[in-house]
């Protein structure tokens, strides 16, 4: 005779199941709903800093979408990850990644920004295909695209780079700036205009930068805090960040990554000099 369960565990698991479920169709629905801004720019513009300032000023969830990069020593998969796009040139993982921490943050969170400088439209539309198909409302989703003027973004990345700069011997702030102005007139083209993007212009390096990005959102904050105190605010963020990407040995392992493009492009070279010397 088959043995009865006992009702009381019945009742049990069928109430748990339902909050379960419950729970997941509310999350579901916190996608759907949330606020979703994507920044974007070159190098150098500030996206990691404009999604810092949502986040402490505007209440945002920040999703710095140099994760999957900067945490390959910490994550395996994301190693596996970065390789692909960097080596392989296989560049849908990584974006889909930066969609799927974006709709994570989205679970439990009504305000999520995601920053990254994808340079691509169509890695750009990837991330938001992604988005949509997880979940989000494509009338909640926002692109920010940050523009400056090449000197002072220029200037800002010397600094960012100073203390390199300074054991080098070589490169003067002058030098860095002309360095930089050289690359961006040679790739001007380089980082497209995404065509649903607001953009922002950050070149003031103060109040304005917070004005502008809070204007392209029809944000409104209070104006106890000055410049400087919303930076002291911000700029730790960062520097914690900073810290603990260079504690998981990420430089040796970016550094062994592109010393293998680097021998793949040498060993490609050889060979188109060898048939073209074959074809003479």
């Amino acid at each position: 005779m088959a043995q009865k369960q006992n009702p009381i565990y019945q009742i049990s698991f069928k109430v748990d199941n339902k909050a379960a479920m419950n729970t997941t169709s509310d999350k579901y629905a916190t996608i759907k709903s949330a606020q979703i801004v994507y920044v974007i720019g070159p190098g150098g513009t500030g996206k990691t800093f404009t999604g810092d300032y949502m986040a402490v000023m505007h209440g945002y969830h920040h999703v710095d979408g140099d994760i999957p990069l900067k945490h390959m020593c910490l994550v395996p998969e994301y190693k596996v990850i970065a390789e692909k796009y960097i080596v392989e040139g296989d560049w849908a993982p990584f974006y889909s990644e930066l969609a799927q921490l974006t709709l994570e943050a989205a679970k439990d969170n009504e305000r999520v920004v995601l920053s990254h400088a994808t340079d691509k439209n169509d890695h750009r539309d990837h991330v938001i295909k992604k988005l949509i198909e997880g979940g989000a409302s494509e009338d909640n989703i926002t692109i920010i695209q940050l523009t400056i003027d090449p000197r002072v973004k220029a200037l800002g990345l010397y600094y960012r780079a100073a203390r390199m700069a300074e054991q080098s011997g070589e490169m003067t702030e002058e030098k860095f700036i002309d360095m930089n102005l050289e690359y961006e007139a040679a790739n001007a083209d380089a980082f497209g205009i995404h065509p649903k993007a607001i953009l922002v212009d950050i070149s003031g390096r103060d109040v304005t930068h917070f004005d502008n990005v809070d204007k392209a959102l029809g944000l409104t904050r209070s104006n106890v805090l000055t410049y400087e105190r919303i930076c002291d605010k911000v700029k730790p963020i960062d520097e914690a960040r900073d810290r603990k990407v260079m504690e998981s040995g990420f430089m040796d392992a970016i550094a062994d990554i592109l010393a293998r493009v680097e021998a793949i492009q040498r060993s490609s070279l050889a060979i188109e000099e060898g048939d073209g010397d074959d074809e003479k």
